[in-house]
């Protein structure tokens, strides 16, 4: 019997979950900005748990945990450093309230002439009064009200922050849960979709963040030179406004502006109206830098809108969000603009993606994912991607060439001999396969310790590890599962793994003993596959030779190269990822 949902009943099953969906948006509208809110403080701290994950090694818990005391700390140690400089503000905006009273009587008994219109003073005194009582008298009376709003907010935070400690948690789980249920033939596609996405919003919160710094200072420096009070609380003001786009650097001005007036310099011998219009200039030099200069260098391409655009979405996003969406108008508009760019193209049948200019389309990376799939298993060569090579024997063969060296590029030999030396290590080893056949193991092996030592692979006995490596390690196999793939015997490397504290990240080891064939032939990759019960699509092999890379393409894997060890960028640029070193590999994936 056919159970396949035909199209009529497809569209039905689409139509009724699109309702239910828009009913539960209704319904459930309240739990949105909490929602919104999480997803963005789990974005913005994840990188921060990142970074003490890898620097000491806890738990991702914990690390979320420790931010979570860092913040609060923080949030408990503002009010108490802040107060006694806005005390000290307020208290120094001195005003003659008696030198006030007969120019407020004066202008209370005019009478203004606005075109056809009079406006008597004190018949608006009274209506401005009774307005006036209406609003503090829910101050005065609302102790309920009071109370139940701090209730509230204190529930929606306890939300927020257990959410956001879940996505930041299960964050790794989630991308690859996510990018499972995609078809395969969208995979690609909506990892660049989210990359740009993901460009979109750290440029902006990298931008604001630089920005903060960088125009707090210059306010905070500005001030003390020209010696108005409370230099750093200005400075600290100017960068907080940075996070509020166009009305964010006049909010800024207003104290400056008050404390200049009413407190002037503390060493400049110019009146206070003076001192005022100097600071508004400084204001408007030190903003006019930021917008000029700054903001496209900082923020970049992706997040540059025009500033009409910005403030009418500042004003929309206000009315419907409050506060977050007067934050966060810029970053929303740009996504839009993507979002609404891509389904445009797609509608017109068009390549969803133009190519930027002066870029590779290649170069678009996403953590944790090669060519659109998520890795979950990572295959390592040893020598010269953990553990060091020495480059001696090949220096050694460059000074017996001795003045034949002047033939060769910069009269250096090295880089030639090292490539000889990658393309004859294949061949001997799809040689050493085949050599019990002919009983010449023993001269066949010897001839690979001569290559391997002219590769600079060390001695046993002399095996250093990368420096950095071994954290590296540590941080992968927490997400990873991590195999070694070695042309040495089973006895080196396990002594070498275990004299390193190793061994026991490595779900699987497969060496020369484990196998008939070799790299570059794919038998020990697609071995340890095997034990690992590894997809082809979400496996990568690191290495630092063209041998690993040639294995891997063999195996039908992906292939990661490092410059660490003894290949050059030219004899692994069919690598799908060259990286400089093997510590970069938490930084990639």
């Amino acid at each position: 019997m056919n159970t396949r949902w035909s199209s009529t009943t497809k569209l039905l099953v689409i139509i009724a979950l699109f309702l239910i969906g828009a009913w539960l948006l209704l319904r459930f509208s309240a739990v949105i900005p909490p929602l919104l809110i999480s997803f963005i403080l789990a974005y913005l701290l994840k990188s921060p748990t990142d970074w003490i994950v890898r620097r000491s090694g806890a738990p991702r818990g914990l690390a979320i945990i420790t931010i979570y005391l860092i913040i609060l700390v923080i949030l408990a140690l503002a009010p108490v450093l802040a107060t006694p400089s806005v005390l000290a503000i307020t208290s120094n905006i001195n005003i003659d309230i008696e030198s006030l009273a007969p120019l407020l009587e004066k202008l209370s008994a005019q009478t203004y002439v606005i075109g056809p219109w009079q406006i008597e003073v004190p018949d608006l005194s009274q209506p401005l009064l009774q307005g006036l009582q209406n609003l503090v008298q829910p101050f005065a009376t609302g102790a309920f009200q009071v109370v139940s709003s701090v209730a509230s907010s204190l529930l929606w935070g306890t939300f927020v922050l257990v959410v956001v400690f879940w996505l930041i948690k299960d964050s790794h789980k989630l991308e690859v849960w996510f990018l499972d249920r995609l078809p395969k033939s969208y995979r690609e596609e909506f990892t660049t979709l989210f990359h740009d996405l993901g460009a979109i919003w750290g440029s902006f919160f990298r931008g604001e963040l630089v920005l903060a710094l960088v125009v707090g200072t210059l306010v905070g420096v500005s001030m003390w030179v020209l010696g108005i009070e409370h230099a750093l609380l200005l400075g600290i003001i100017s960068g907080l406004m940075e996070f509020i786009p166009t009305v964010g650097p006049v909010i800024a001005t207003i104290p400056a502006v008050l404390i200049a007036w009413f407190g002037g310099s503390s060493w400049l011998p110019v009146s206070n109206p003076i001192l005022t219009l100097i600071v508004i200039i400084v204001y408007i030099i030190v903003f006019q830098v930021e917008q000029l200069y700054l903001l496209p260098r900082v923020v970049g391409g992706r997040v540059r809108l025009h500033p009409g655009v910005v403030f009418v979405g500042t004003v929309v996003g206000a009315f419907f969000f409050g506060l977050l969406g007067v934050l966060l108008a810029a970053p929303v508009i740009a996504s839009t603009r993507l979002l609404g760019s891509y389904i445009y193209r797609k509608l017109m049948d068009l390549e969803p993606f133009a190519a930027i200019p002066g870029t590779d389309p290649e170069a678009i990376e996403w953590r944790g994912m090669i060519h659109g799939y998520p890795i979950t298993t990572i295959l390592i060569d040893l020598d010269g991607t953990i553990a060091d090579t020495d480059d001696q024997m090949v220096e050694t063969i460059a000074e017996r060439l001795g003045i034949l060296q002047r033939i060769f590029p910069g009269d250096d030999a090295t880089p030639f001999i090292r490539h000889f030396l990658l393309i004859v290590e294949g061949p001997v080893n799809w040689f050493i396969t085949r050599s019990d056949r002919l009983d010449l193991d023993d001269e066949v092996f010897r001839l690979n310790r001569w290559i391997r030592q002219a590769l600079g692979y060390q001695r046993s006995e002399e095996l250093q590890i990368i420096p950095g490596v071994a954290d590296t390690l540590l941080e992968l196999s927490r997400k990873y599962e991590l195999g070694l793939v070695t042309t040495r015997n089973r006895e080196t490397t396990e002594k070498f793994l275990t004299d390193q504290g190793l061994i026991e990240l490595f779900a699987v080891i497969i060496t020369r003993d484990d196998v008939q064939r070799l790299k570059p032939h794919p038998e020990p990759i697609l071995l340890a596959m095997a034990k690992l019960d590894a997809e082809a699509d979400r496996c990568v092999m690191v290495g630092d030779t063209s041998v690993d890379v040639l294995a891997a393409r063999a195996a039908g894997i992906n292939s990661i190269a490092v410059l660490c060890g003894f290949g050059q960028r030219r004899d692994l640029k069919d690598a799908d990822i060259i990286l400089d070193s093997t510590t970069e590999l938490t930084q990639r994936l």
